[in-house]
């Protein structure tokens, strides 16, 4: 899929706030006239605690020659970089060898951590990128992506009450097939519920959970989820994707990208 000849991205669609609008269509003629066949999506965070992480800033350090003498503000822009490159290489690894599949990349939309990198990353590349995040996200352009990053953009507005983060996951897991997690805490937990819930209908297609593991957070702690037994071993590969090369030959292997690809 090449980026140049893209369709322009449609107006910003805001659901909730108390109307009882359906967005279903709206949604699926954007996919459909742009060809996707399949929305993946990228969850999570660079946790601090993240085993892997820790390591790649160790070995940086080294080879910078960091010691805890050097100014704080130095060393906090070269561990930020540092975060920024650890993952962008997973998702690339994933998207790369993607490029000329009908996939479009789903995140939360907002300017940081793994949403930001999946989303440049993926515009990048040339695929189609959709961003659902809370209202209350786009109350501030600090916390959004620049202009142009997303082709579909949700806002979600709250139903009852004041917006707040997390009022978004349903949405979002209901526009994805499948998930590539990346550490995460609670947000990312909670999404992992919700497609948990949506796959434990026997009839419903299921959206995969794909955890890089090592990365820490949600991701290392997925198989350990509560969920129904046999929903879990529909919803969570059985082998253990260290990467994102990994988790791209899982997505070969497996039948999740039957009939999309050209």
């Amino acid at each position: 899929m090449n980026i140049h000849g893209k369709i322009p991205p449609l107006p910003i669609l805001h659901i909730g706030g108390g109307k009882e609008t359906d967005f279903t269509p709206s949604v699926e003629a954007f996919k459909q006239e742009r060809g996707i066949k399949f929305v993946l999506a990228f969850s999570g965070g660079s946790e601090d605690d993240n085993p892997l992480l820790i390591e790649t800033v160790r070995h940086t350090a080294q080879e910078f020659g960091i010691n805890s003498g050097e100014q704080p503000e130095r060393v906090a822009s070269i561990v930020e970089r540092v975060k920024d490159q650890y993952v962008s290489n997973i998702v690339r690894d994933i998207l790369l060898p993607l490029r000329g599949y009908h996939i479009a990349v789903l995140t939360g939309g907002t300017a940081w951590g793994v949403p930001r990198i999946a989303a440049q990353t993926a515009h990048e590349l040339g695929f189609y990128t959709i961003g659902v995040y809370p209202a209350t996200a786009a109350r501030k352009a600090k916390n959004m992506l620049p202009e142009g990053m997303l082709d579909l953009s949700v806002c979600v507005h709250p139903s009852i009450g004041e917006s707040r983060w997390g009022d978004e996951s349903a949405i979002y897991v209901k526009l994805l097939d499948a998930v590539v997690i990346i550490g995460g805490r609670a947000g990312t937990m909670v999404e992992v519920a919700h497609i948990l819930k949506c796959n434990e209908k026997s009839d419903a297609r299921v959206k995969s959970i794909l955890p890089v593991s090592g990365t820490g957070g949600t991701a290392d702690k997925v198989s350990f989820f509560p969920g129904k037994p046999e929903t879990m071993r529909r919803s969570v590969p059985p082998e253990v994707l260290q990467d994102g090369k990994a988790v791209f030959e899982y997505l070969r292997r497996s039948n999740l990208l039957d009939d999309v690809y050209d």
